[in-house]
């Protein structure tokens, strides 16, 4: 993944950077401050070290002409996303430490599906970005406008109020879109660097001959 051609000045770089860093502070926020009277010292460590991650990883494979660069960023994005769906679940259904390690691997496996399962990946990559089901475009839909909805309602209502069965609502469905989005994001970027990547492949190898 290295010496790839990158287009843009520094300027667009620094301003995509900023963006990033607006972007990822808001859902940084949201994780942090999900439970106002709960608020967890590893998801302030994850929001900060992801936020300040996320911009310099764009500045870095700019400079080194890498996509490693836009990958850590782009992952900076979806583990905040992820690890807020992870604590609202958390909310209604308190997660064992053993199933939040599986819920990690499943994050992992899906940014690895398209190297151990190209056509699978292939497939769910076609019901994101094109669904031809009823049920891709219902996710795909979820995936664009669900969680940025669910999560400024959670924001504005207030979740420091007492617990109640509407709230746990709220927390369910922020859990469920949260995670389900994370995945979704994952597995489409990776399996696009990896199209990106054997193409680079075999023009490199048609060139030697």
């Amino acid at each position: 993944m290295n010496n790839r051609p990158r287009n843009g000045t520094w300027g667009n770089v620094f301003l995509l950077s900023f963006g990033l860093f607006l972007v990822l502070s808001f859902f940084s926020a949201i994780l942090i401050f999900i439970t106002p009277d709960r608020i967890s010292s590893t998801a302030i460590w994850v929001g900060i070290l992801h936020t300040i991650i996320g911009p310099i990883s764009i500045i870095f494979g700019f400079w080194k002409r890498t996509l490693w660069g836009l990958l850590i960023s782009f992952h900076s994005w979806m583990f905040i996303i992820y690890a807020t769906g992870l604590r609202a679940l958390n909310e209604v259904y308190l997660i064992p430490t053993g199933w939040l390690l599986v819920f990690l691997v499943l994050y992992a496996l899906a940014w690895l599906l398209p190297y151990l399962r190209p056509k699978l990946s292939s497939i769910i990559l076609r019901e994101q970005m094109a669904p031809e089901t009823r049920l891709g475009k219902g996710c795909m839909s979820i995936a664009l406008g669900g969680l940025p909805t669910i999560g400024g309602i959670a924001a504005l209502t207030g979740l420091h109020a007492s617990r109640s069965g509407e709230e746990n609502v709220v927390y369910l469905i922020m859990g469920i879109v949260g995670i389900l989005s994370a995945l979704a994001g994952a597995q489409a970027f990776s399996h696009q660097i990896w199209e990106q990547t054997r193409k680079t492949k075999s023009s490199d190898q048609e060139a030697e001959v």
